[in-house]
């Protein structure tokens, strides 16, 4: 079996901004005398990139298991969906760049959303094997003949031609 995590080197920066974050608007709440209003933003932030921490560490303990009838993730949230029961595949691409119509995964990344009966599944391009993930699910696809709507095909279509190198492989 085959597990597929997001790898540190990924997660890293993310940790990073959480915790500067944090530190930054923890220390005036506990430091200074900030009046009612500065007190609710900075609390406001604070739970914010507390949040944004959570999610972080839930991504570093998420693996995705492809197996023969269906595809689970293990972690904090574990959930299973089932080949068959997938009834919607979503790939949205999500640029860094003004330039939306460049669907280069160096500018951007892609999140592979599945939907069936037991719930949605998100994984994002940052998970190591994603390309394997989404060639299974694509297979799945056609397989099943589940629809898959333009933006998701066309999406599919420019991660495909992508080097390998923006695929995943190693820089």
């Amino acid at each position: 079996m085959m597990y597929h995590r997001y790898p540190l080197r990924s997660l890293l920066w993310d940790y990073c901004r959480a915790g500067a974050g944090l530190l930054i608007v923890v220390v005036p709440l506990v430091i200074g005398d900030p009046g009612s209003v500065f007190f609710v933003l900075l609390s406001t932030l604070a739970v914010m990139f507390l949040g944004y921490g959570l999610r972080t560490v839930r991504q570093h303990l998420t693996a995705y298991e492809l197996r023969h009838d269906g595809i689970v993730s293990h972690g904090p949230f574990k959930r299973f969906v089932a080949w068959d029961a997938i009834s919607r595949i979503h790939l949205r691409y999500f640029s860094t760049t003004r330039d939306k119509s460049m669907r280069d995964i160096k500018n951007g990344w892609l999140e592979l959303k599945l939907s069936g009966p037991a719930g949605t599944l998100r994984i994002d391009s940052e998970v190591d094997g994603f390309p394997a993930i989404l060639d299974a699910v694509a297979q799945v696809a056609a397989e099943r003949q589940i629809a898959i709507d333009e933006t998701s095909e066309q999406n599919l279509k420019a991660f495909r031609a992508a080097p390998a190198r923006g695929r995943g492989g190693d820089d």
